[in-house]
């Protein structure tokens, strides 16, 4: 008869015993201590939660130790509680991810299968240590006396103590070798023959443990805090000694507790202790806190913890009736069990284990080297695409390839191992032979990586989806990769299809499996091969898991996402964008009709308009991370410092000036140029994207404002092969575009103090000399640098340095940040103004449309819910030079000026240089007039949002119905040029 069958049914008062001592242990999930701390006398019981969880990790392994002190435990019983951990943890995680499915992660998946390897529990790994040593325990304890036994284990809690001083953090499971000291105490005192007095005594020393603890605790406290802040070096030692594991006076406390249940606590047997298995999961697995948060069934969060932990206790009853009905039936388990039960002692059944591992190794090896093949193969085709075996993590920094990507990407390389496996699959069902079908997945997968390397050191951009068509134009591919390399491919090809048919005749490998199998497994591959077509679908089921692999594409740096993705991963990120929402009745009839009535506002608009645009000189200045600093949140700058942007501020009376709403904070700079340049708008898209990295690589020739003009160029004196800018920049059909390190030489570099950026000097240098270079209308892209992050003290005689207070401004990191930053912006309005000087002694129109692009990375982005349209509003000016004034250009506007967003600006600028407008401009400037500025949403979630001249947010269901067409046009054109079939450029005149 089974072991549940021959016991008697618990009595009341033991299933309330464990009742009470699940609740406590589920509880123990929840962080009390902040709700204990506001109840009276809350400075010493905001501790006692903490003391509860120390006080169980003693007392659990007691428990256990008392109930399996009867008889040596075979060692399958360490297995049962391991099994019985992982089917709690995967059912646990399926619900966790059922619930948080953007919590799924492949290393929180590691932790399911491998509990104690990660430290999932290291109650649970106590235990199963405890569990494997009990024969020995049980053995020693018989052989020593009662006085020794006591003796033993009183000198290993205190030595245990005296070496940690109470400072043992019980986090990782090799911690849980100590909770063997407790298991043991628990198996000598089920079978202590305590006498009246010692009880007496053991209650006593536990009453008064619990005082000197709880009293301890906070006094100890208030002495360590009381050092901190009197400037006594206080922090070198340990203040919550008392409040520990490892603690003596928390064990006499807990045996205390121990001896007063242990009558009940020999009444259960092994059956109870593995109903705890799941317990222990509930109370320590990383999730637990976070699974248990996300319910919310009344408005009282103390309501909702109480009804989260009596489910909690349900769902802990069920498992266990579950697990002891089905588990060990199912058949790969009672094999498992019946394989480990026929040892008695651990070493032989690990060394039996053993054999039959490597046995199963070899009768696999041509799976499993297979398998370490395609992992080095992709870890291989990682590396190709790092430069020098560097990989580029920040503007400032990088860091070596190989530990960078096998410390961090770990799975996003398993994931790419899995696709090879998956072409492997398919060829391997095609050819029949195992040679032939590794040798193409090699060659596959190294000439992808060179090929995107060798597009990468041309473009500084990878191979994307919509180029595949270009590789049948050969006489434009030649001439770019060179005819050496052509060389050098075919002869590499010529030696690999030889050393093929040496392996399959040399080293034949016979087919595995039936070809109904093998046929299921290309089937499966060739499924897997469209799940790429949902990576992007944000909160679909393949999303998840696949950002579960660490597959996360930001779209704003090509050349780190194909480093850290690999080319694989990073191609397959491509393969189905989710730009926009198709809007109703999208068609080519739809955008002609558009051009035909915005046609007709630009011809009422033109007749009052005399310039043309393309005799204008236009500047687009596009100021790194440039914010007025008096309009950070509650900061104050000192009076005695000097204010940083005086010529800027100078600017609302002689120029169009204002705030504009910026889609980024802290970074985001290609989006806010692709705004400009564009007239679209970042709210418009359904989620998050880079502009520049996602949809223009999609067209061939793409419409800017630089179309207007015979000539156009950029200017940035940094690094011009981020965000995919040199290739785009050809889509704009611009003429030029001066970098560092391209043909044309940046002239007048000047780096400021210790930063390693080009200044803004050098940016305006460069752009006077290429206002100078043209007679005629020309536009200009001009980017500068000099403000961009990290703000690491570059400057000396920093007058702003100590200046800097407010609210947001506690840290001092944060200020001497922001002191940096100041400094930094006081140089920018020095050169503004001295640009602004040199452009008014040109006897030609030109116009600054000047603006920063977001807010610095300094204040944590957390702050933007609290200040979401302030820190996202940085300066922007429109300045006509004296000539332009002269000229018909306007010295200022004055309606809808206070809140722009980028894309406002080509409208502005048109109607401050009193220049025609096109269809599509037009377009623009009824937006502009009609419609509050449109931006993203600052909460973070899709669509747009509007903002009117106050800063206010403007609800979209109070637009009239005029406002919501006009909305609808805006929106339909930009669907055509970014998710669409850009009819817009085949009908007449739209765009110029």
């Amino acid at each position: 008869m089974s072991e549940s069958r021959k016991r008697k049914s618990l009595t009341f008062w033991q299933y309330l015993c464990l009742g009470i001592a699940t609740f406590g242990m589920i509880a123990l999930s929840y962080s009390f201590g902040g709700s204990f701390g506001r109840l009276p006398l809350g400075s010493l019981l905001r501790f006692v939660p903490k003391m509860a969880e120390n006080a169980f990790m003693i007392f659990v392994p007691m428990v256990f130790g008392a109930v399996y002190s009867k008889k040596k435990v075979h060692p399958t019983e360490a297995f049962r509680f391991w099994l019985i951990a992982v089917v709690t943890l995967v059912l646990f995680y399926l619900a966790y991810f059922f619930k948080l499915p953007d919590r799924f992660n492949m290393w929180r998946l590691w932790g399911v299968f491998f509990p104690v390897l990660t430290s999932t529990s290291v109650l649970l790994a106590g235990l199963i240590f405890s569990i494997l040593v009990q024969p020995y325990l049980y053995d020693l304890q018989r052989k020593l006396t009662v006085k020794q036994n006591l003796l033993v284990l009183c000198m290993l809690t205190v030595v245990g103590f005296a070496t940690c001083a109470g400072a043992m953090g019980f986090r990782y499971s090799i911690f849980g070798v100590y909770l063997i000291l407790y298991f043991a105490w628990g198996m000598f005192l089920a079978n202590w023959k305590i006498t009246k007095t010692q009880f007496k005594w053991s209650i006593f020393s536990g009453i008064v443990s619990f005082f000197i603890v709880f009293i301890g605790v906070p006094g100890f406290n208030g002495v360590f805090w009381y050092q901190v802040l009197s400037a006594r070096n206080g922090g070198g030692w340990n203040r919550q000694f008392l409040n520990n594991p490892t603690s003596p006076f928390m064990v006499l406390m807990v045996i205390a507790i121990f001896l007063i249940f242990r009558k009940t606590i020999m009444s259960y047997s092994a059956r109870e202790m593995r109903y705890f298995i799941p317990v222990i999961i509930f109370m320590q697995a990383p999730i637990s806190t976070s699974f248990m948060n996300a319910f919310r069934f009344t408005n009282s969060a103390g309501v909702n913890k109480l009804i989260m932990i009596i489910i909690m206790m349900i769902v802990s009853v069920l498992l266990t009736k579950i697990y002891e009905k089905y588990l060990f039936r199912i058949k790969p388990f009672r094999r498992a069990m019946l394989y480990l039960s026929k040892d008695d002692n651990l070493v032989d059944i690990l060394v039996r284990c053993w054999k039959n591992f490597v046995a199963w190794c070899v009768e696999h090896r041509v799976m499993l080297l297979t398998w370490i093949w395609f992992y080095i193969l992709s870890f291989a085709s990682f590396l190709i695409e790092s430069d020098n075996l560097r990989i580029q993590i920040s503007t400032a920094s990088d860091i070596n390839a190989v530990v960078f990507l096998l410390g961090t990407r770990f799975f996003a390389i398993i994931l790419t191992t899995i696709f090879l496996d998956a072409m492997f699959s398919i060829f391997y069902f095609v050819t029949t032979r195992y040679w032939t079908s590794t040798v193409l997945v090699s060659v596959i997968t190294i000439g992808w990586a060179i090929a995107n390397k060798v597009k990468l050191n041309l473009r500084g951009e990878p191979i994307y989806p919509s180029e595949l068509s270009e590789a049948a134009n050969f006489k434009t591919l030649i001439p770019m990769i060179g005819s050496t390399l052509l060389i050098v491919v075919g002869i590499a090809l010529v030696i690999i299809i030889a050393l093929d048919v040496f392996l399959e005749v040399k080293f034949p490998i016979k087919k595995k499996g039936s070809w109904k199998r093998r046929g299921i497994w290309a089937l499966l591959s060739l499924l897997l091969f469209l799940t790429p077509l949902r990576f992007n679908h944000d909160g679909g089921f393949i999303y998840h898991i696949n950002r579960g692999f660490d597959n996360k594409q930001s779209f704003r740096n090509p050349e780190r996402d194909i480093q850290i993705n690999g080319p694989i991963l990073n191609f397959l990120n491509y393969l189905d964008l989710q730009v926009m929402d198709q809007p109703a009745n999208y068609s080519q009839s739809t955008i002609n009709h558009l051009n035909s009535k915005y046609q007709k506002i630009a011809d009422e608009i033109n007749k009052t308009r005399k310039n043309n645009l393309k005799n204008q000189t236009i500047v687009f200045n596009l100021s790194e991370s440039f914010v007025d600093p008096y309009t950070f949140p509650t900061i104050k700058i000192d009076k005695s410092a000097p204010n940083p942007v005086k010529f800027i501020q100078s600017m609302k009376d002689k120029s169009t000036y204002g705030n504009m709403l910026s889609a980024g904070y802290g970074g985001g700079t290609a989006n806010m140029e692709w705004e400009t340049l564009t007239g679209l708008n970042m709210g418009m898209f359904r989620s998050t994207l880079t502009p520049y990295v996602q949809v223009v690589p999609r067209y061939k020739f793409y419409p800017t404002i630089g179309m207007n003009f015979d000539y156009k160029s950029a200017v940035h004196p940094f690094i011009g092969t981020y965000y995919s800018r040199v290739e785009d920049y050809k889509r704009f059909k611009f003429n030029k575009f001066e970098y560092l390190g391209s043909k044309y030489k940046i002239i007048d570099q000047k780096k400021l103090g210790k930063s390693s950026y080009n200044s803004d000097y050098t940016a305006y240098a460069n752009g006077l000399k290429q206002i100078n270079s043209q007679s005629g209308g020309q536009f200009i892209n001009l980017i500068s640098i000099q403000n961009h992050m990290p703000y690491n003290n570059w400057y000396p005689k920093n007058e702003y340095m100590g200046k800097i207070s407010g609210e947001l401004f506690n840290s001092g990191a944060v200020r001497e940040q922001m002191a940096t930053y100041i400094k930094g912006v006081q140089y920018t309005d020095k050169a503004v103004k001295k640009f602004i000087g040199q452009i008014d002694k040109i006897n030609k129109p030109i116009t600054v449309v000047f603006y920063g692009d977001h807010y610095p990375s300094i204040l944590s982005q957390s702050y933007t819910a609290k200040y979401p349209v302030q820190m996202h509003s940085t300066r922007y000016f429109i300045y006509s030079n004296k000539y332009a004034r002269a000229h018909g250009a306007k010295e200022k506007l004055v309606k809808n000026t206070n809140f722009v967003n980028t894309s406002d600006f080509i409208a502005m600028m048109l109607e401050q240089t009193n220049s025609k407008v096109t269809p599509y401009q037009a377009l623009l400037t009824e937006v502009h007039e009609k419609l509050p500025a449109i931006t993203i949403n600052f909460d973070g979630d899709k669509g747009f949002e509007l903002i009117n001249q106050k800063g206010e947010r403007v609800n979209p269901k109070t637009l009239t119905s005029e406002q919501r067409a006009l909305l609808n046009d805006y929106e339909a054109v930009q669907y055509d040029m970014t998710a669409g079939k850009a009819y817009g450029l085949t009908a007449k005149g739209f765009y110029r």
